[in-house]
């Protein structure tokens, strides 16, 4: 799986951004090297912290592996 982080130079501020939408992730700093090395830390810390939580009350937690197809029409994606 690919996961989309965008990158944008502000050349106002001279800084860099990056977003990663899927995991509702924003931030910045002064490169595109750091943008992208604090954009992977924020990933794994998202990923990781998400996977620390205990299940709800009377729940279960489980892993899918997801392929996601772009040809296919929003809602009838592949899991």
């Amino acid at each position: 799986m690919q996961l989309r982080v965008e990158f944008l130079y502000d050349p106002e501020s001279h800084n860099w951004s990056f977003a990663v939408p899927a995991l509702r992730i924003i931030g910045g700093t002064n490169t595109r090297e750091e943008a992208e090395r604090r954009a992977v830390e924020a990933i794994e810390f998202a990923l990781w912290s998400d996977a620390q939580e205990p299940p709800p009350d009377g729940g279960e937690v489980g892993y899918l592996t997801v392929t996601i197809q772009d040809e296919a029409p929003i809602g009838r994606r592949a899991l």
